[in-house]
């Protein structure tokens, strides 16, 4: 039994040898068939697990630069440095130069376009008065104007029919612009049943009966014209209606008052004024006076002739417009606001009461601008006119055309009347040739 335990002693020291050796021994081991040696490959870790690390050290590296740079605590990678301009190389634009000449030129129609867009889409005054000249001061009128309709309705004339009208270059320097609707005449045929004339008459034969002349007239079945002048008056970078102007024209204010006499009435229009010749009165009845037509700017037709005496404020201040029997003057038209006045009298006739100023008041006339031109002086009236009655002396009117409408309101705030209503359409008259 002793031999045998000597012998596995033998053995495990032979097995703790051989372990010490291989772990010992070079990093080779033998090739068997070939009768050599070959270099022991080492064990690696896996691939992925390599690479990752990697990637998690380059993470790391790239963190810790970014955090030392944001905390200014080394300069290890150096800030990109911004690109900068010279201010001074780059040319300034011309837009500045050009902006008040483009303005005037076709930049005021944007803004035109936009107040104009507004006012008509208003339906009360207040609404209306944001965008009109002195909103605030006339918003009073405006409602006694507007005060017969529960809502103002403008459908009648669209912002889309309105179209651009270049004023004078002066003008649209002062900020004046205007904005112009017109729409001629229509008839209606579905109502166009007239009685037919007999043979005669549509020849000329025969003239026409009261009666037939009343129902077969085609003015019985035409629409009037429709015409708005629509100034704008530049204020506070904001383009403003003219309301007066375009409540004038676009509701006849002026035509109103002219056919329907009224005595004591009178109100403020926006006209404009030339001297007419004298007709009808002889030479003798006409010497002391001069004679001045005053017509609406939108309706040539719609116009009055009154006597003005040349001895009084307003026939001094007129006569920077007479051209009659003076050497050297031409007829002339200008635009003036003046104040018209029926009289009391039984046979009321309409009277130049006030020029209130040259040109449409708010607009590009002041009060103050029409003053005479010279003192009166007892020399102007002649001994014979003294002698003639007095009642020649007071101021005619020559009325044209014929119509049955209400009245008018006043342009101006100063006076007040009793209107509750806007005027109503009066009758068609035949259009002429406007002579503006």
């Amino acid at each position: 039994m002793r031999g045998s335990e000597v012998e596995k002693e033998k053995d495990t020291e032979g097995l703790e040898a051989s372990s010490l050796e291989d772990i010992s021994e070079p990093e080779y081991h033998s090739v068997h068939g070939f009768g050599g040696q070959a270099p022991r490959q080492k064990k690696r870790g896996h691939p992925i697990l390599v690479f990752l690390g990697a990637l998690v050290m380059v993470a790391g590296a790239l963190a810790s630069l970014v955090f030392l740079n944001n905390n200014e605590a080394g300069g290890l990678v150096p800030a990109l440095e911004k690109p900068t301009h010279d201010k001074e190389d780059l040319p300034e634009p011309e837009k500045s130069v050009l902006t008040r000449e483009d303005f005037i030129g076709e930049g005021w129609k944007i803004k035109a376009a936009e107040s104009l867009r507004g006012f008509l889409g208003a339906r009360s005054a207040k609404a209306k008065s944001n965008y009109v000249i002195n909103g605030v001061d006339i918003l009073d009128e405006m409602e006694r104007f507007y005060a017969g309709a529960e809502e103002v309705d403008e459908s009648d004339t669209p912002a889309e029919g309105f179209v651009f009208q270049q004023l004078d270059i002066a003008d649209r320097r002062r900020g004046l612009f205007l904005m112009r609707f017109e729409r001629s005449s229509q008839i209606q045929m579905s109502d166009f049943f007239r009685p037919v004339a007999t043979l005669e008459v549509q020849q000329g034969v025969e003239e026409p009966d009261l009666l037939l002349s009343a129902l077969a007239s085609k003015e019985r079945f035409s629409a009037e014209p429709v015409r708005v002048m629509s100034f704008f008056k530049e204020k506070d970078e904001k383009l403003l209606l003219d309301w007066h102007v375009y409540t004038q024209t676009k509701y006849r204010l002026f035509k109103h008052f002219i056919n329907t006499p009224r005595p004591g009435s009178e109100g403020v229009f926006r006209l404009m004024v030339r001297e007419a010749l004298p007709l009808g009165l002889s030479t003798e009845a006409s010497e002391g006076v001069r004679f001045f037509r005053f017509s609406d700017p939108a309706f040539g037709h719609d116009r009055v002739t009154v006597t003005v005496p040349n001895a009084e404020a307003n026939g001094q201040i007129l006569s920077d417009v007479a051209w009659i029997n003076i050497p050297g003057k031409r007829d002339q038209n200008r635009y003036a606001t003046v104040r018209l006045r029926w009289t009391d009298e039984e046979e009321s006739r309409i009277t130049l009461d006030e020029i209130v100023c040259w040109e449409f008041l708010g607009l590009g006339g002041e009060v103050g601008n029409a003053t005479p031109r010279k003192v009166p002086s007892p020399t102007v009236v002649t001994p014979l006119k003294d002698a003639r009655p007095e009642v020649e002396s007071r101021p005619v009117s020559y009325r044209e055309g014929v119509g049955n409408n209400v009245g008018v309101i006043d342009g101006e705030a100063a006076h007040e009347r009793d209107v509750s209503a806007m005027p109503a359409e009066s009758r068609p008259q035949p259009e002429f040739p406007e002579n503006q």
